[in-house]
C-alpha cells in the first residue's frame, strides 16, 4: 500500500489554511497581538519623549545644551538691535552692542554655563564645544570698555564688526 506523502502534506496544508482563516479563536489572538502591538509602540513613544530623545540628540551632537528660543524671537529681538546701528548717534551702537551681549549671556544661561557673569560663563566653555568662543570673548570684552570707559567712543564700522561677532555665535546657535 502505497501512501501519497505529498498529497497528504497538501491535503493537511489546506485544512490548516481554513482553520486559520476561519477560526474564532485564531481572529481573536490576532486583534490581541494587534492590540498589544499597538500599546507597546505608544509605550516607547511616551518613554522617549518622557526622557527627552531629542534633548539627549542635541546634547550629543553639539557637546552641550543648546538654548531654547523659538526663531522668530530671536530674529525680532536680533533686528531690534541691528535697528540701532541704523542711526547716526554713537551712544545707539554702544547700546546695540550691549543688548546684544545681555541676549548671548541669556542663551548661555539656557545652555546651562556656570558662572555669575558673562566672562565666567565664556571661561567655562570648553575647548571645541563652541566655535565662536574667541569672537564672543573679543566682543564681551568691547562690552566691558563701554561699560567702564566713559571715554570709549566706537565707530559704526567696529559696532558693525562686533554686532557681527554676535550674529556669528547666534547663528552656530541656530537661532537664524
Amino acid at each position: 500500500m502505497e501512501t501519497d506523502v505529498l498529497g497528504m502534506a497538501i491535503v493537511i496544508w489546506k485544512g490548516l489554511m481554513v482553520f486559520l482563516s476561519t477560526s474564532t479563536l485564531v481572529l481573536f489572538i490576532k486583534f490581541f497581538l494587534f492590540v498589544y502591538t499597538v500599546v507597546l509602540f505608544l509605550d516607547i513613544v511616551m518613554l522617549l519623549m518622557l526622557r527627552g530623545l531629542s534633548g539627549n540628540l542635541k546634547n550629543m551632537l553639539y557637546g552641550t545644551v543648546r538654548p531654547i528660543i523659538s526663531k522668530s524671537k530671536a530674529i525680532v529681538r536680533f533686528e531690534n538691535i541691528l535697528d540701532r546701528l541704523k542711526s547716526n548717534n554713537p551712544s545707539q551702537y554702544k547700546v546695540a552692542i550691549l543688548e546684544a551681549d545681555a541676549f548671548a549671556e541669556e542663551l548661555f544661561a539656557g545652555m546651562d554655563y556656570k558662572g555669575a557673569t558673562m566672562g565666567e560663563k565664556l571661561d567655562n566653555i570648553k575647548d571645541g564645544q563652541i566655535e565662536t568662543k574667541e569672537q564672543m570673548t573679543l566682543a564681551h570684552a568691547v562690552r566691558n570698555r563701554i561699560i567702564h570707559d566713559p571715554d570709549f567712543t566706537l565707530s559704526k564700522e567696529e559696532a558693525e564688526q562686533w554686532i557681527g561677532n554676535y550674529r556669528a555665535f547666534f547663528d552656530e546657535m541656530e537661532l537664524f
